[in-house]
Protein backbone atom coordinates (compact mmCIF):
# COMPACT_ATOMS: atom_id res chain seq x y z
CA UNK A 1 0.00 0.00 0.00
CA UNK A 2 3.12 2.34 0.56
CA UNK A 3 4.87 1.50 -2.34
CA UNK A 4 1.20 2.52 -4.57
CA UNK A 5 1.27 5.95 -2.52
CA UNK A 6 4.82 5.93 -3.42
CA UNK A 7 4.41 5.10 -7.08
CA UNK A 8 1.06 7.73 -7.38
CA UNK A 9 2.77 10.61 -5.22
CA UNK A 10 5.83 10.76 -8.02
CA UNK A 11 3.23 10.20 -11.30
CA UNK A 12 1.84 13.15 -9.39
CA UNK A 13 4.74 15.33 -9.23
CA UNK A 14 5.83 14.72 -12.85
CA UNK A 15 2.46 15.47 -14.11
CA UNK A 16 2.89 18.74 -12.51
CA UNK A 17 6.36 19.07 -13.58
CA UNK A 18 4.90 18.98 -17.07
CA UNK A 19 1.88 21.14 -16.64
CA UNK A 20 3.71 23.95 -15.51
CA UNK A 21 6.58 23.52 -18.62
CA UNK A 22 5.85 23.43 -22.45
CA UNK A 23 8.40 23.11 -25.39
CA UNK A 24 6.89 23.60 -28.94
CA UNK A 25 8.29 22.75 -31.97
CA UNK A 26 6.77 25.12 -35.13
CA UNK A 27 8.16 26.57 -38.37
CA UNK A 28 7.73 27.99 -41.73
CA UNK A 29 8.35 26.08 -45.49
CA UNK A 30 8.00 28.34 -48.04
CA UNK A 31 8.94 27.54 -51.39
CA UNK A 32 8.38 29.04 -55.28
CA UNK A 33 9.14 29.55 -58.73
CA UNK A 34 10.85 32.95 -60.05
CA UNK A 35 11.95 34.47 -62.42
CA UNK A 36 14.10 37.89 -62.08
CA UNK A 37 15.26 39.55 -65.52
CA UNK A 38 18.40 42.16 -64.95
CA UNK A 39 19.98 44.27 -67.99
CA UNK A 40 23.38 42.12 -67.00
CA UNK A 41 22.10 38.81 -65.89
CA UNK A 42 18.65 36.91 -65.20
CA UNK A 43 17.89 33.67 -63.53
CA UNK A 44 14.59 31.80 -63.40
CA UNK A 45 14.35 28.56 -61.00
CA UNK A 46 13.08 27.91 -57.06
CA UNK A 47 13.53 30.10 -54.44
CA UNK A 48 12.91 29.89 -50.57
CA UNK A 49 11.14 32.15 -48.54
CA UNK A 50 9.02 34.65 -51.25
CA UNK A 51 5.65 35.07 -49.07
CA UNK A 52 7.69 34.30 -45.20
CA UNK A 53 11.11 32.98 -44.58
CA UNK A 54 11.57 28.96 -44.00
CA UNK A 55 12.59 28.72 -40.77
CA UNK A 56 12.56 25.74 -38.05
CA UNK A 57 11.74 27.27 -34.14
CA UNK A 58 12.00 25.69 -31.06
CA UNK A 59 10.53 27.62 -27.98
CA UNK A 60 10.01 26.60 -24.27
CA UNK A 61 8.61 28.04 -21.38
CA UNK A 62 8.86 27.42 -17.99
CA UNK A 63 6.77 28.24 -14.80
CA UNK A 64 8.91 28.97 -11.76
CA UNK A 65 6.10 30.36 -9.61
CA UNK A 66 4.65 33.73 -8.45
CA UNK A 67 4.48 35.02 -12.12
CA UNK A 68 7.57 34.23 -12.69
CA UNK A 69 8.92 32.37 -16.01
CA UNK A 70 11.81 30.94 -17.54
CA UNK A 71 11.75 30.73 -21.54
CA UNK A 72 14.06 30.03 -24.58
CA UNK A 73 13.97 30.56 -28.00
CA UNK A 74 16.01 28.92 -31.08
CA UNK A 75 15.15 29.33 -34.60
CA UNK A 76 17.08 28.41 -37.78
CA UNK A 77 16.67 29.96 -41.22
CA UNK A 78 16.49 27.46 -43.72
CA UNK A 79 16.75 27.94 -47.69
CA UNK A 80 14.21 25.26 -48.46
CA UNK A 81 14.82 25.09 -52.08
CA UNK A 82 17.83 23.08 -51.65
CA UNK A 83 18.33 21.76 -47.90
CA UNK A 84 21.01 23.87 -46.92
CA UNK A 85 21.40 26.22 -43.33
CA UNK A 86 21.56 30.40 -43.74
CA UNK A 87 24.72 32.57 -42.16
CA UNK A 88 24.86 34.42 -39.21
CA UNK A 89 26.73 37.23 -37.66
CA UNK A 90 29.13 36.75 -34.95
CA UNK A 91 30.24 39.99 -33.65
CA UNK A 92 28.01 42.70 -35.25
CA UNK A 93 30.07 43.60 -38.17
CA UNK A 94 30.36 43.47 -41.99
CA UNK A 95 33.10 41.04 -41.67
CA UNK A 96 31.35 38.79 -38.84
CA UNK A 97 29.31 36.11 -41.22
CA UNK A 98 29.91 32.34 -41.04
CA UNK A 99 29.52 30.41 -44.06
CA UNK A 100 26.27 29.81 -45.50
CA UNK A 101 25.25 25.78 -45.79
CA UNK A 102 25.59 25.02 -42.13
CA UNK A 103 22.07 24.60 -39.63
CA UNK A 104 22.58 28.04 -37.27
CA UNK A 105 20.21 29.41 -35.16
CA UNK A 106 20.77 32.85 -37.19
CA UNK A 107 17.29 34.16 -36.95
CA UNK A 108 17.23 34.43 -32.48
CA UNK A 109 19.02 31.98 -29.97
CA UNK A 110 17.96 33.53 -26.09
CA UNK A 111 17.36 32.59 -22.75
CA UNK A 112 15.62 34.79 -20.33
CA UNK A 113 13.50 35.98 -17.55
CA UNK A 114 9.73 37.24 -17.44
CA UNK A 115 7.41 37.85 -15.73
CA UNK A 116 4.45 40.78 -14.73
CA UNK A 117 7.49 43.00 -14.97
CA UNK A 118 8.26 42.42 -18.07
CA UNK A 119 11.16 40.01 -20.18
CA UNK A 120 14.80 39.69 -19.53
CA UNK A 121 16.76 38.22 -22.49
CA UNK A 122 20.28 36.98 -23.71
CA UNK A 123 21.78 35.88 -26.52
CA UNK A 124 21.24 36.75 -30.04
CA UNK A 125 17.94 38.63 -30.79
CA UNK A 126 15.94 40.69 -32.79
CA UNK A 127 17.37 44.29 -32.61
CA UNK A 128 15.24 47.35 -32.19
CA UNK A 129 14.38 48.31 -35.34
CA UNK A 130 12.92 44.22 -36.14
CA UNK A 131 9.49 45.06 -35.39
CA UNK A 132 9.27 48.02 -38.14
CA UNK A 133 10.04 45.43 -40.78
CA UNK A 134 7.55 42.88 -40.08
CA UNK A 135 4.25 42.52 -41.97
CA UNK A 136 2.66 45.36 -39.18
CA UNK A 137 4.33 47.78 -40.98
CA UNK A 138 5.76 46.24 -44.64
CA UNK A 139 3.25 44.20 -46.25
CA UNK A 140 6.00 42.28 -47.79
CA UNK A 141 7.81 41.99 -44.61
CA UNK A 142 11.59 41.71 -44.24
CA UNK A 143 13.49 40.87 -47.18
CA UNK A 144 11.39 37.75 -48.36
CA UNK A 145 10.65 37.04 -52.38
CA UNK A 146 10.65 40.36 -54.39
CA UNK A 147 9.30 42.71 -52.08
CA UNK A 148 12.45 43.33 -50.19
CA UNK A 149 12.80 46.74 -48.77
CA UNK A 150 15.88 47.28 -46.66
CA UNK A 151 18.12 46.14 -48.83
CA UNK A 152 21.82 47.43 -48.77
CA UNK A 153 21.52 48.75 -45.54
CA UNK A 154 25.19 49.77 -44.10
CA UNK A 155 24.42 48.56 -40.71
CA UNK A 156 24.67 44.83 -40.56
CA UNK A 157 22.34 44.62 -36.94
CA UNK A 158 19.57 46.62 -38.67
CA UNK A 159 17.48 43.32 -38.13
CA UNK A 160 19.52 41.24 -35.68
CA UNK A 161 22.29 41.51 -33.46
CA UNK A 162 24.28 38.80 -31.75
CA UNK A 163 25.73 38.60 -28.11
CA UNK A 164 22.61 41.33 -26.44
CA UNK A 165 21.18 41.67 -23.44
CA UNK A 166 17.70 43.04 -24.06
CA UNK A 167 14.72 44.37 -21.68
CA UNK A 168 11.01 44.52 -23.12
CA UNK A 169 8.71 46.30 -20.77
CA UNK A 170 4.59 45.05 -20.29
CA UNK A 171 2.28 47.23 -21.75
CA UNK A 172 1.57 50.24 -20.41
CA UNK A 173 -0.60 53.59 -20.55
CA UNK A 174 -3.19 51.81 -22.56
CA UNK A 175 -0.61 50.10 -25.28
CA UNK A 176 2.96 51.49 -24.75
CA UNK A 177 6.26 49.20 -24.91
CA UNK A 178 9.77 50.10 -24.44
CA UNK A 179 12.40 47.50 -25.81
CA UNK A 180 15.97 48.49 -24.59
CA UNK A 181 19.14 46.38 -25.57
CA UNK A 182 22.50 46.54 -26.04
CA UNK A 183 25.05 44.19 -27.69
CA UNK A 184 28.94 43.55 -27.53
CA UNK A 185 31.22 43.26 -30.69
CA UNK A 186 33.51 40.80 -28.38
CA UNK A 187 37.19 41.99 -29.40
CA UNK A 188 40.50 41.68 -27.60
CA UNK A 189 40.93 44.24 -25.49
CA UNK A 190 43.21 47.39 -25.60
CA UNK A 191 42.84 46.90 -29.65
CA UNK A 192 41.59 49.98 -31.76
CA UNK A 193 38.54 47.30 -33.13
CA UNK A 194 38.02 46.88 -29.42
CA UNK A 195 34.32 48.36 -29.47
CA UNK A 196 33.51 47.50 -33.19
CA UNK A 197 30.28 45.89 -32.96
CA UNK A 198 29.47 46.92 -29.53
CA UNK A 199 26.25 49.30 -29.71
CA UNK A 200 23.28 50.07 -27.73
CA UNK A 201 19.28 50.46 -29.36
CA UNK A 202 15.88 51.56 -28.08
CA UNK A 203 12.13 50.84 -29.69
CA UNK A 204 9.18 52.57 -28.25
CA UNK A 205 6.10 51.35 -29.88
CA UNK A 206 2.36 51.30 -29.38
CA UNK A 207 -0.13 48.91 -30.19
CA UNK A 208 -4.06 49.70 -29.58
CA UNK A 209 -6.91 48.72 -31.45
CA UNK A 210 -6.69 49.45 -35.11
CA UNK A 211 -3.21 51.84 -34.71
CA UNK A 212 0.31 50.50 -34.16
CA UNK A 213 3.44 52.46 -33.99
CA UNK A 214 7.05 52.27 -33.58
CA UNK A 215 9.90 54.78 -33.19
CA UNK A 216 13.48 53.18 -32.72
CA UNK A 217 17.24 54.51 -32.27
CA UNK A 218 20.21 52.65 -32.49
CA UNK A 219 23.86 52.97 -32.40
CA UNK A 220 26.77 50.79 -33.06
CA UNK A 221 30.54 51.26 -32.70
CA UNK A 222 32.92 51.06 -35.82
CA UNK A 223 36.82 52.47 -36.06
CA UNK A 224 35.61 53.64 -39.38
CA UNK A 225 32.72 56.29 -37.67
CA UNK A 226 29.54 54.90 -35.61
CA UNK A 227 26.60 53.56 -37.36
CA UNK A 228 23.38 55.13 -36.06
CA UNK A 229 19.86 54.37 -37.35
CA UNK A 230 16.68 56.24 -36.66
CA UNK A 231 13.26 54.62 -37.80
CA UNK A 232 9.37 55.44 -37.58
CA UNK A 233 6.66 53.33 -38.68
CA UNK A 234 3.16 53.47 -38.16
CA UNK A 235 0.08 51.58 -39.68
CA UNK A 236 -3.91 52.06 -39.60
CA UNK A 237 -6.39 49.40 -40.33
CA UNK A 238 -9.70 50.33 -41.31
CA UNK A 239 -10.69 46.57 -41.77
CA UNK A 240 -11.90 46.92 -45.31
CA UNK A 241 -7.59 47.98 -45.99
CA UNK A 242 -4.85 48.33 -43.67
CA UNK A 243 -2.58 51.40 -44.67
CA UNK A 244 1.22 51.34 -43.41
CA UNK A 245 4.66 53.38 -43.44
CA UNK A 246 7.90 53.11 -42.78
CA UNK A 247 11.03 55.58 -42.61
CA UNK A 248 14.37 54.72 -42.10
CA UNK A 249 17.50 56.74 -42.16
CA UNK A 250 21.24 54.79 -41.47
CA UNK A 251 24.52 57.05 -41.64
CA UNK A 252 27.78 55.87 -40.92
CA UNK A 253 30.43 58.32 -40.40
CA UNK A 254 30.17 60.35 -44.15
CA UNK A 255 28.18 57.63 -45.84
CA UNK A 256 24.46 58.44 -45.30
CA UNK A 257 21.41 56.29 -47.05
CA UNK A 258 17.86 56.65 -46.29
CA UNK A 259 14.63 55.01 -47.44
CA UNK A 260 10.63 55.05 -47.23
CA UNK A 261 8.31 53.01 -47.97
CA UNK A 262 4.28 53.16 -48.27
CA UNK A 263 2.14 49.67 -48.15
CA UNK A 264 -1.27 48.55 -48.50
CA UNK A 265 -3.21 45.29 -47.58
CA UNK A 266 -6.95 44.21 -48.57
CA UNK A 267 -8.55 41.29 -47.27
CA UNK A 268 -11.20 39.82 -49.96
CA UNK A 269 -12.56 36.73 -48.42
CA UNK A 270 -9.92 34.09 -48.00
CA UNK A 271 -7.37 36.19 -50.48
CA UNK A 272 -4.73 39.26 -49.30
CA UNK A 273 -3.84 41.75 -52.23
CA UNK A 274 -0.82 43.81 -51.23
CA UNK A 275 1.04 46.33 -52.25
CA UNK A 276 4.18 48.58 -51.59
CA UNK A 277 6.29 51.75 -53.36
CA UNK A 278 9.93 51.96 -51.21
CA UNK A 279 12.94 53.51 -51.64
CA UNK A 280 16.27 53.63 -51.11
CA UNK A 281 19.17 56.08 -51.43
CA UNK A 282 22.87 56.46 -50.36
CA UNK A 283 24.46 60.11 -50.33
CA UNK A 284 28.30 59.44 -51.20
CA UNK A 285 31.25 61.47 -53.04
CA UNK A 286 30.36 62.23 -56.64
CA UNK A 287 26.64 60.38 -57.06
CA UNK A 288 23.81 59.85 -55.05
CA UNK A 289 22.41 56.17 -56.08
CA UNK A 290 18.30 55.47 -55.56
CA UNK A 291 16.60 52.57 -56.57
CA UNK A 292 12.81 52.71 -56.21
CA UNK A 293 10.60 49.59 -55.76
CA UNK A 294 7.01 49.01 -56.96
CA UNK A 295 5.66 45.25 -55.50
CA UNK A 296 2.24 44.21 -56.04
CA UNK A 297 1.16 40.44 -54.78
CA UNK A 298 -1.40 38.11 -53.62
CA UNK A 299 -1.98 35.38 -51.15
CA UNK A 300 -4.63 32.70 -51.08
CA UNK A 301 -5.04 31.05 -47.94
CA UNK A 302 -6.45 27.22 -48.68
CA UNK A 303 -6.23 27.01 -44.93
CA UNK A 304 -5.24 28.46 -41.99
CA UNK A 305 -1.75 27.25 -42.20
CA UNK A 306 -0.74 26.97 -45.86
CA UNK A 307 -1.03 29.19 -48.74
CA UNK A 308 -0.60 29.76 -52.41
CA UNK A 309 1.20 33.13 -53.21
CA UNK A 310 2.40 35.62 -55.90
CA UNK A 311 4.10 38.94 -56.58
CA UNK A 312 5.70 40.78 -59.13
CA UNK A 313 8.42 43.98 -58.57
CA UNK A 314 9.82 46.35 -60.65
CA UNK A 315 13.06 48.17 -59.70
CA UNK A 316 13.85 51.54 -61.31
CA UNK A 317 17.44 53.13 -60.30
CA UNK A 318 18.96 56.24 -60.79
CA UNK A 319 22.16 58.27 -59.78
CA UNK A 320 24.46 55.09 -60.68
CA UNK A 321 22.46 52.50 -58.50
CA UNK A 322 22.29 49.30 -59.35
CA UNK A 323 19.38 47.16 -57.20
CA UNK A 324 18.07 44.17 -58.71
CA UNK A 325 15.37 41.74 -58.01
CA UNK A 326 16.12 38.50 -56.11
CA UNK A 327 19.25 36.25 -58.17
CA UNK A 328 19.51 39.21 -61.14
CA UNK A 329 22.41 41.48 -61.62
CA UNK A 330 21.75 45.03 -63.73
CA UNK A 331 24.41 47.74 -64.98
CA UNK A 332 23.97 51.41 -62.90
CA UNK A 333 20.86 53.00 -63.60
CA UNK A 334 19.13 50.17 -65.31
CA UNK A 335 15.70 48.29 -64.47
CA UNK A 336 15.22 45.15 -63.11
CA UNK A 337 11.90 42.91 -62.79
CA UNK A 338 10.73 39.47 -61.16
CA UNK A 339 7.69 37.33 -60.07
CA UNK A 340 7.05 34.54 -58.18
CA UNK A 341 4.53 31.75 -57.71
CA UNK A 342 4.71 29.59 -53.89
CA UNK A 343 3.29 27.55 -51.99
CA UNK A 344 3.83 28.34 -47.54
CA UNK A 345 3.22 25.82 -44.86
CA UNK A 346 3.82 26.96 -41.44
CA UNK A 347 3.47 24.19 -38.60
Amino acid sequence: MKKTLLVLALLGAVTTTHAQSSVTLQGTVDVGLAYSKGSLTSRKGLISGGNATSKLIFRGVEDLGGGLYAMFWLESGLNADDGTGQPTNINNQPTGATASGLMTFNRRSIVGLGGSWGEMHLGRDWSPSYETFVSKFDPFALAVGLGINYSGSINPNQIRASNTISYLTPKVLGGFGLNVQHWFGENTSGTPTERNGTGSGVRLTYDSGPINAAATFMQTSYATGDAIYRNIAGAYDFEVARLSFNVNHDQQGQLKQSGWLVGLTVPVGVTLLKASYSTIRTKQTGQDPEGRKLAIGAVYNLSKRTALYSTIATIRNSGGARYATVNATTAPNRSSTGIDLGIRHNF
